[in-house]
């Protein structure tokens, strides 16, 4: 659903002295200053008028600042302060929408409201927020996601609350708002002339697809140093392709039995597929590196050809982008082992329609499928940290030589780093690197099975008792996860053996004491596998490699 930042509503409420007299009548007693002391400097109060029904004859702070939420007018009551303001009541019984709760909040000259947000306090999440101002000062300075608002004296605004929003009063004269939160319905959505909420299955195939495109474009375009504001298009993505395709993402009893095991690892099930796209730093990195490796081969005589092995079914790196290219520039074969997954992807495009650029839809083992043709892109995602489990090394192995000579694989590289792990989780760098790249991939399909091998001395650190496989992923260019982006850059531990620790603590020796071996297996359960081989003479210490 839409929303906005701010917006003032068609209605204006005259300002009486008669009004601002009963304000003033309100005993200071009772006006209580706001319990959330941390969020403001200077006097910031507040005066309940109206709040859960519950609290009536209770305390004033209760009435104010009630903990417990209730999405029910029912719940609710005007107390008796707001019979004290009959022409603010008046006003209120005016607004079409049921109202929860109302309070006068008054800040005062020189006092500052720090930035901060009201989760969930917004029309998009059902609840509203409206600010009806009855004494302000120009030099009051509201500010809602970088932009400022000035609330007249009289007019009645909506905020969006659950945008990061401050105020500044840098005036002489107290700022005195009435705050309403109510229920967002349609009579408020015209008010803010939003356009009426529709779900994406209601939509027109074109609608859908602009749609679909226009959360791409945000996604490609933006910066880097904001990339973690892209959680809201990444996860109204994922929520949209689930609804659309009529599937349960977090099923209330999943047990993920319905994976595929190959002889070269697991292919996750259709399900942990899908949840995988709520990743958002996963998603929208993939996305953003695939946009460019497509940009830079467009070509005007022949469109980019792109293998997608391991779709799910979302194709969630490549979907959204293909609204973004005309099928004759781009065409996509899609594959993947799970045929329900390909039927709701195929669903899906279809739904968006974008049918016409995809070339075919294959039901296969991606590890043993050999197409007839050569791809300028081969894109995979099959991956957990340090390469473990699942099958990406063997499918880029076997569809390396699928690839045109200009051609690319996504990710172009998966960078991994070793370091030795001590008592105290310090991290000691060792010299162990391994790649996974088109070089690698072609070395492994030659035959050479150890190219993911590493090792390294290890110099004498009595404490470590485990080796630490850190993953950096470049997807394309400079689009790249590493540290603790997403899952897949997650820290893969191997403890030594007992035999090993002892080994290695009890050696008084300053120098190299042995060579750590991570080898690289692409069987049924891929990973690394750790050794030791001590480089100094007393052997007994150590009852064999690990």
């Amino acid at each position: 659903m839409l929303d906005i930042g701010f917006r003032r509503l068609p209605i204006d409420f005259p300002i009486t002295p008669t009004l601002l007299a009963s304000i003033e009548a309100l005993s200071d007693v009772e006006w209580l200053a706001h319990v959330n002391r941390a969020c403001y400097e200077g006097s910031w109060d507040v005066f309940p008028l109206r709040g859960l029904a519950k609290y009536q004859d209770q305390s004033p702070i209760l009435q104010a600042f009630a903990l417990e939420e209730s999405e029910s007018e029912a719940d609710f009551d005007n107390y008796a302060s707001l019979q004290g303001c009959p022409e603010l009541a008046a006003f209120l019984s005016q607004l079409s929408c049921p109202i929860l709760s109302v309070r006068l909040m008054r800040l005062s000259p020189g006092a500052t409201i720090a930035p901060h947000r009201d989760h969930g306090l917004c029309f998009s999440k059902g609840q509203a927020r409206l600010h009806l101002c009855l004494q302000t000062d120009p030099d009051v300075e509201f500010i809602v996601e970088g932009e400022s608002a000035h609330m007249g004296e009289g007019e009645l605004w909506y905020l969006n609350a659950d945008s990061e929003h401050a105020v500044y009063h840098r005036g002489s004269k107290d700022r005195i708002h009435v705050v309403i939160d109510c229920i967002a319905n349609d009579w408020l959505r015209n008010m803010l002339g939003l356009p009426e909420h529709r779900e994406l299955a209601d939509y027109s195939v074109p609608e859908r697809q602009a749609w679909l495109t226009k959360l791409a474009e945000q996604i490609v375009s933006c910066p880097h140093e904001e990339r973690y504001g892209l959680r809201q298009p990444v996860r109204e993505l994922a929520t949209s392709f689930a609804n659309l395709s009529a599937l349960d993402l977090h099923p209330d009893i999943f047990l993920d039995t319905d994976f595929t095991m190959t002889p070269y690892g697991k292919a996750v099930s259709m399900t942990t597929a899908a949840q995988c796209s709520e990743e958002v730093l996963r998603t929208a990195v993939f996305v953003r590196g695939i946009h460019q490796a497509i940009s830079e081969r467009l070509h005007p005589e022949q469109p980019v050809s792109v293998l997608y092995a391991g779709t799910g079914p979302f194709a969630t790196l490549l979907l959204p982008l293909m609204g973004m290219f005309s099928a004759a520039q781009l065409q996509v074969t899609m594959l993947d082992i799970h045929a329900e997954s390909l039927e709701k992807l195929q669903a899906l495009v279809e739904a968006f329609g974008l049918g016409d650029r995809v070339a075919d839809y294959i039901c296969a083992d991606a590890t043993s499928w050999l197409p007839e043709e050569l791809f300028d892109l081969i894109v995979s995602e099959t991956m957990k940290a340090a390469l473990a489990t699942e099958p990406q090394v063997s499918i880029f192995s076997h569809l390396v030589s699928s690839l045109k000579p200009t051609g690319s694989l996504i990710p172009q590289a998966v960078e991994l780093s070793a370091y030795g792990l001590d008592l105290n989780g310090e991290r000691i760098p060792l010299a162990a690197k391994g790649r996974l790249d088109r070089a690698t991939a072609s070395d492994f399909a030659s035959g050479n099975q150890q190219a993911l091998n590493m090792s390294a001395a290890l110099p004498e650190q009595n404490s470590i008792q485990a080796i630490e496989i850190c993953t950096e992923i470049q997807v394309y260019g400079h689009h790249r996860l590493a540290g603790y982006d997403c899952s897949l850059n997650l820290p893969f531990v191997i403890p030594f053996s007992s035999s090993t620790q002892q080994f290695i603590s009890g050696s008084e020796t300053s120098k190299v004491i042995g060579v750590v071996q991570l080898g690289y297996s692409t069987g049924s359960e891929p990973g690394y596998t750790l050794s030791f081989t001590p480089l100094i003479t007393d052997m007994t210490a150590i009852e064999g490699q690990e």
